[in-house]
């Protein structure tokens, strides 16, 4: 009888082996040759080396090397490590068991990473027998990531943000006859100042639409380096409104001069999900922005700044946001699915054969994803339970959903662009929720921190859950809601979801290594 061969590789001839590793080499050749020289010829010395100092019965697993570049160069995240001198050492730890999961040690050239999902082998011409899927978490060390207590203002940062034409003015309020009776100036950030959700905001806040009629405002206004020429196009046209409430504005690419003593921050720009992007890729990308804006809030916002993030992943980014600015309160910190509420509101009136504003108590639970939960159970019209109007339940349990969700998606596929004045609508729609006394027994949808909650949701994550507000821009937990069996298995799958994004980013957070395992992706049509 055949001795059973628990390691095939072990007992096969010299010359079996000798025509794997050329086979292997063929193939790795054939797919070098499609990269730039210079990455080819770094590729090739690294591979030769790691064929003459492998045992000769021993065959590393090179198909994985073209998954890897392909990946990473195709998307433009060809991570450094690879082209550097610990490519050996990398290689030589991934295991021959593909199914395993590994946590690679960083170095200076290493970033953080996302788990690879898939393989097209179209993309990068070789032709090799498809492997297992791979998953791996990269990460950076603990000490790395810590959200510091008090982060300070870097050193070698220098000041580039300027007041803007007229805005450059001195003015007394309280000498004129006309401004005295006005309450105090508020200073309000807005990042993606730039941008088309701006365009129509900073017009809507400058008018006192948002925070009242009396309430002069200074615009301090965060772009980039590619940005900053538009940037000085907005402000030209904020000049010419003659909006005699908007008296200060300031412009500049630099957080932490921006930022500076800001009471209310509108945190709307961030890295569009590109073709091909997995949302964990869009995480780590946006994260890191975020990051790095809670420590500028941190380090020089007021100490009760309101902050509103707007950019995708909202509740995810807003937890890192928080998470890097302990010296302000969690509990400041919102993410915007007031859009999300709206569109239920008009899916509701549409059905019921009502204006919109008959339509109370709506709730958006849970992630701003495909994930979030429309509540129809607590919602009422006219005063009345929806289930009472609208008798359809199958509509209500499907359909409903599934037009809040899809609505973006349908808009750009009549219209051809996003829904940035829709969205500029409801941000202004979310802080007139935390400005003004919310009405008799309503309440209003906002992602807020979880700790506390009566819901039994997971707590530190942002969640969107039902408020109350007396109009001093802080909010309760409304209480009075029911939760069925239904809504309940829906409100736990968002909450899973928003635990995996957690994980994905827990080097953002200060809470160590992370790992990205998304069940999904859930990334809302038309937020692409």
């Amino acid at each position: 009888m055949d001795r059973v061969r628990n390691n095939p590789r072990e007992s096969d001839s010299a010359s079996t082996v000798a025509d794997r590793v050329h086979h292997k080499r063929a193939n790795l050749f054939h797919f070098i040759t499609s990269l730039d020289r210079a990455v080819a010829a770094r590729v090739s010395s690294l591979a030769l080396h790691h064929f003459s100092i492998s045992n000769s019965n021993e065959i590393h697993p090179f198909p994985i090397l073209p998954f890897f570049l392909s990946r990473f160069y195709h998307s433009h995240f060809l991570c450094v490590f690879f082209l550097s001198g610990t490519f050996s050492m990398a290689l030589s730890k991934i295991s021959t068991s593909y199914t395993s999961s590994q946590t690679l040690k960083p170095n200076f050239y290493s970033k953080p990473c996302v788990p690879l999902q898939g393989y097209d082998a179209r993309r990068s011409g070789v032709s090799f027998e498809p492997h297992r899927k791979l998953r791996i978490s990269c990460s950076v060390a603990p000490n790395q990531v810590q959200a510091p207590v008090a982060p300070t203002v870097p050193s070698d940062t220098t000041s580039n943000r300027e007041c803007f034409g007229v805005f450059c003015t001195t003015y007394d309020l309280k000498a004129d006859e006309k401004t005295k009776s006005w309450k105090s100036l508020i200073k309000i950030a807005v990042s993606g100042a730039a941008g088309m959700i701006s365009n129509h905001l900073l017009f809507k806040l400058a008018s006192g639409e948002v925070f009242g009629p009396d309430q002069p405002i200074a615009l301090q206004l965060l772009g980039s380096e590619r940005s900053i020429q538009a940037l000085e196009g907005v402000a030209m046209e904020l000049e010419d409104s003659l909006y005699p409430l908007l008296r200060e504005v300031s412009i500049g690419i630099n957080p932490y001069e921006v930022f500076q003593d800001c009471e209310w921050a509108l945190l709307i720009g961030a890295k569009p999900r590109g073709p091909g992007m997995e949302r964990a890729g869009l995480l780590d990308i946006n994260g890191q922005i975020f990051a790095e804006q809670g420590k500028a809030l941190n380090a020089v916002a007021s100490r009760n700044a309101k902050v509103i993030v707007v950019g995708n992943p909202c509740n995810t980014n807003a937890l890192i946001c928080l998470k890097n600015a302990p010296n302000i309160p969690a509990k400041n910190f919102h993410a915007l699915t007031r859009l999300d509420e709206n569109r239920a509101k008009c899916q509701l009136a549409l059905k019921a054969g009502v204006f919109y504003d008959k339509v109370s108590n709506m709730t958006i639970w849970g992630n701003h994803s495909t994930t979030q939960v429309p509540d129809f159970l607590n919602a009422k019209i006219n005063g009345i339970p929806v289930k009472e109007v609208i008798k359809d339940t199958k509509w209500l349990e499907t359909e409903f959903t599934e037009r809040v969700q899809k609505r973006g998606g349908v808009l750009i596929q009549k219209w051809g662009r996003s829904s940035a004045a829709s969205t500029a609508v409801s941000i202004v729609d979310a802080i007139r929720s935390l400005v003004t006394p919310t009405p008799e027994g309503d309440w209003f949808s906002s992602g807020v921190y979880t700790n506390g909650n009566p819901y039994g949701i997971a707590e530190d994550i942002v969640y969107s859950m039902p408020c109350r507000s007396k109009g001093d821009g802080d909010y309760e937990l409304a209480k009075d809601v029911i939760i069925d069996d239904f809504l309940r298995e829906r409100i736990k799958k968002s909450e899973a979801e928003l635990l995996a994004e957690k994980r994905c980013v827990a080097h953002l957070t200060g809470e160590g290594n992370a790992f990205c395992d998304l069940p999904e992706d859930t990334m809302l049509p038309g937020e692409q």
